[in-house]
This record gives structure tokens, sequence and C-alpha cells, in this order.
């Protein structure tokens, strides 16, 4: 099998440590990994542990997860490579995968009910959507949402302020969350109508810590089930068979 490497280890360690971002503190270290190894593992950023130490297809070279965050140790435990390996025969991109379920992890650590969630009848498959509703690509997602609906496509909300906390669209964002029918609120925030301001408790600060975990750089972000970002609006007609897809990867 024909294996390439993309990357290089150039950047400095300090930017390697910030870039390590994690949502939980446990190692599972593979079978058949050498100690030296998980040693070298586990020293890469102190105290704190990967969460995952395994083999990979090419001989003497091992995977060290860290949230979404993926690097590679080679057998001799003084050399590491960031950058993504690719199965050229099989057209796979490894690391890729490693992401995903990095991301799937920390999407699958948020609690629904501090979610703004559209339900289907039937749901067949989720996506969870980081969301602005001062965006206009948001907005045109939400105009769709009946399509996603009637193909069994639950949508789980996220509030992701682009502007940052204390923002108008932070504020807007609270009060769609504290809202009496948030479903609603979300609607007609999306529609540019006023919505009565509004002061609770929200997970929303727990989404903007979720989304650097994933990786979230503007919105509307998509995450299918399998861990799958897309980055940005896509038409319903080519989302759905997308979300419908990922759900199948799993089940």
């Amino acid at each position: 099998m024909l294996i390439s490497f993309l990357g290089c280890c150039a950047m400095t360690f300090r930017t390697f440590i910030f870039l390590m971002l994690s949502f939980c503190a446990a190692a599972a270290w593979a079978d058949g990994v050498p100690q030296a190894i998980q040693d070298k593992a586990a020293e890469l950023i102190p105290d704190r542990l990967p969460d995952s130490v395994g083999p990979t297809p090419v001989a003497g070279l091992y995977e060290v997860t860290f949230g979404t965050q993926v690097v590679y140790l080679f057998g001799d435990g003084q050399h590491l490579l960031s950058g993504d390996l690719i199965d050229l025969d099989a057209g796979a991109n490894l690391t890729e995968d490693a992401r995903k379920s990095g991301r799937k992890s920390v999407i699958d650590s948020l609690d629904e009910a501090g979610m703004v969630v559209f339900s289907p009848t039937d749901t067949i498959s989720t996506i969870t959507v980081f969301t602005d509703t001062e965006c206009g690509y948001c907005v045109r997602l939400h105009q769709e949402i009946n399509q996603l609906l009637v193909a069994g496509v639950e949508v789980r909300y996220l509030g992701y302020p682009r502007a940052g906390v204390g923002s108008s669209s932070f504020d807007t964002l609270v009060s769609v969350w504290c809202s009496d029918d948030p479903q609603q609120a979300m609607t007609d925030a999306k529609a540019g109508r006023a919505i009565e301001p509004r002061s609770c408790k929200t997970d929303i600060a727990r989404h903007m810590e979720a989304a650097q975990g994933v990786g979230v750089r503007g919105t509307p972000t998509i995450v299918l089930e399998d861990g799958k970002t897309i980055p940005g609006y896509v038409p319903a007609g080519e989302l759905i068979p997308m979300a419908l897809a990922a759900a199948s990867a799993i089940n």
C-alpha cells in the first residue's frame, strides 16, 4: 500500500501546544504501542495526556490525537510529523478520519437540552449547526429548514456569535435561547423580526468553547453525525444526502 505524508514539523512547540485543544483527559493506548512512544506522547503537552495513541498502516509511525488535533510520532520517539496521512490506493485521508472522531466527541459532549432543536416527525439523521442570527448564510439555511425536516434531518443549533460576548448578536442569541418558544424566536430573529430581549443562563459560552475544539472559523458551520464539518452554507438539496450518508456510515 502506497502512503504519502503531507505536511511538516515546521510549527514551533509553543504553537503546537496552543493548537492541542481537548475535551477529555484520559489517554487510550492501543495495543502494540511501544512504551517509548507512550512515554513520549505523554510528554508532548505538560499535564495533558493525549486522547489516543495507536499504530498507523505505516510501519514505525504512530498516531497521537488531542481532541481534533492529530500528529504522528516515529518509532524512534525523537521525530514528530504534523500533517495529513493519505492512503493513495484507497484515496482516504486517514488524518481527517481521526479529526472527525475528535469533532464527534466534542459535539457528543454537549447537552442537547442546551440547544435549539428543530425535530422532524421521524429522525433519520441529525446535523449540529453553529449559528449566528446576524449571519446572512445562516438565514438562508434556516429558510430551507422545512426541506431538511421533511427529509428526516434534525437540526440542532448551537449559539456562535461571531462578534463575541457582549455583542448585539450575542444578546440576540441569548434572547432566543431564553424565549418561551426558542424555535419560533430563532425563526423570527433570522427573519429580521424583533424579539423580546431576555436574559437567563444558557449554554452559549459552552458552545463557543466547543467551536474552538471543532475548528469553527465562521457561520454556519455544520457538523454531520460522523464528525465531518461543512464550513458554510450548503443548499438543502445537497445537504440532505450528505447528512443521510453520514448517519448511515455510523449506524
